[in-house]
C-alpha cells in the first residue's frame, strides 16, 4: 500500500506541473508465419497435435512525446487477433528521477528469461510445454512453470533512472492492487474479485546490473499478498539469471524457484518447483546464428496429512526441455528452425514429446 501511495503522489506531481505536447503514433509488430510438427513415442502417450500452419495476429500501436518541462511519455496498446485492445502501458520518465508506469496486463519484470540465448525462443516459451498454467492449489498443471509475473495483472511500477548507480545497477518495483481479472480494462474500469489462491494484491521487485562489458545480471522476487484462507501457504517465486557475450559466443545460466499457494494438506501437492536453465549461442556470421538451450523444472510433490498417526509422503518429477535452433536474417526477414525434445511433459513421468517449428518473420 505504501508503494502505491508514493507512486500515485509522484505521478500526480508530474501531471500537475506538465503541459503535454503532441506525440507521434506508430504501428509496430511482425508478420510471422509458422509450420510446426509434433511427435511422441513415449510409453505414456502424449497428444501428437498433428501438423499446423499459423500466422501471428497481434500488433502494437505506440505513441510518444515530451511535455514542456522535459517529461518524456510513452503509450502502447496491443491489438490481438480478435481486433480488441489487449495489453497496454503508459509511462512518464524524468531523466534524474526515473520512470513511473501504469500497466494493464503488461510490464512483467521477472528475471526468469534473463539467461536466454535462444535464437528463436526459449523452449518453455512456445508450442508444446509453453504457456504454463498458474499451478495454484499446489497442483502440477500442464506446461512448464516459471511462476506468475506482475505483468499478468494491472499494476503500477517505478524504475530507477539509467546510469545513476555504479556497475549499471538498476531497480524496478511493481504493485498490483488486485489480482482479479483486468484484461482489456479501459479508463474508469472497476476491479474484479481475486480467487482464494491469488489473495489480495501482489508485489514484485527486480534488480539488474551490467558490471562489465558483455555481462548482464538480473534477479527478481514476486509474492501474492494475504491468501484468502489461513490454511493456505502464500504464493512466492524468484531467482536470478546471468548472460555473458564475448565475440560471437553468448552463454547464459539461470536458477528460479516457485512456491505455489496450497492447502497444508491434500493429495499430490506440489510444494515447490526448482528450475535450472543454461544456454549457448554462436553467431556464425552477421546473418546466421545457432543456439542450444536446456531447461529443467523439478516439481517436489508431497501428500500432506494432519493426523499425527499418518506420515507425509514425498516424490519428485523433473520436466526437461532441450532445444536446438538456427536463424538466418536477410534484411528485415528472419527464417528460423527450432527443434526441441521434452521429457516428462506436464510433470508426468514417461510422458515425452518432440516438436519442430519452421518460422518466417518480417518485422515492421
Amino acid at each position: 500500500m505504501k508503494i502505491a501511495k508514493i507512486t500515485l503522489a509522484v505521478l500526480a506531481s508530474f501531471v500537475m506541473t506538465a503541459v503535454t505536447l503532441a506525440g507521434e503514433l506508430t504501428v509496430t509488430g511482425n508478420a510471422k508465419a509458422t509450420y510446426s510438427t509434433r511427435g511422441s513415442d513415449s510409453t505414456t502417450a502424449a497428444s501428437h497435435g498433428g501438423k499446423g500452419i499459423g500466422i501471428a495476429n497481434e500488433f502494437t500501436l505506440s505513441a510518444s512525446g515530451e511535455t514542456d518541462n522535459g517529461i518524456a511519455w510513452n503509450y502502447a496498446q496491443d491489438i490481438d487477433g480478435a481486433t480488441v485492445q489487449d495489453d497496454a502501458s503508459l509511462t512518464l520518465t524524468i531523466a534524474d528521477f526515473g520512470t513511473i508506469g501504469i500497466m494493464v496486463s503488461e510490464g512483467g519484470i521477472s528475471s526468469k528469461y534473463g539467461w536466454n540465448t535462444a535464437v528463436y525462443a526459449p523452449g518453455s516459451d512456445y508450442g508444446w510445454a509453453g504457456g504454463s498454467t498458474k499451478h495454484d492449489g499446489g497442483s502440477a498443471g500442464a506446461g512448464y512453470t516459471y511462476g506468475d509475473d506482475i505483468g499478468g495483472w494491472n499494476n503500477i511500477q517505478y524504475h530507477t533512472p539509467a546510469g545513476i548507480l555504479p556497475f549499471g545497477i538498476g531497480a524496478k518495483v511493481a504493485f498490483a492492487p488486485s489480482t482479479g481479472s483486468g484484461e482489456n480494462a479501459s479508463s474508469d474500469a472497476t476491479g474484479a474479485a481475486a480467487t482464494a489462491e491469488d489473495g489480495d494484491g501482489a508485489v514484485q521487485y527486480q534488480i539488474n546490473a551490467a558490471p562489465i562489458d558483455g555481462l548482464s545480471v538480473t534477479a527478481s522476487y514476486f509474492e501474492k499478498k494475504k491468501p484468502q484462507s489461513t490454511r493456505k501457504v502464500k504464493y512466492e517465486s524468484g531467482g536470478a539469471s546471468a548472460k555473458y557475450s564475448m565475440g560471437p559466443v553468448t552463454v547464459g545460466y539461470g536458477k528460479f524457484y516457485v512456491q505455489p499457494s496450497y492447502l497444508k494438506e491434500g493429495t499430490d501437492i506440489v510444494k515447490d518447483y526448482t528450475n535450472t536453465a543454461l544456454g549457448i549461442a554462436f553467431n556464425v556470421n552477421e546473418n546466421f546464428s545457432v543456439s542450444y538451450t536446456s531447461e529443467k523444472s523439478e516439481a517436489n510433490k508431497m501428500t500432506a496429512v494432519l493426523a499425527a498417526t499418518a506420515a507425509d509422503t514425498r516424490s519428485t518429477v523433473e520436466t526437461k526441455i532441450n532445444a536446438i535452433q538456427a536463424a538466418y536474417t536477410m534484411g528485415g526477414m528472419t527464417i528460423s528452425v527450432a527443434d526441441k525434445s521434452i521429457d516428462n511433459l506436464d510433470y508426468t513421468a514417461a510422458k515425452d514429446g518432440s516438436e519442430t517449428v519452421v518460422a518466417i518473420s518480417l518485422a515492421f
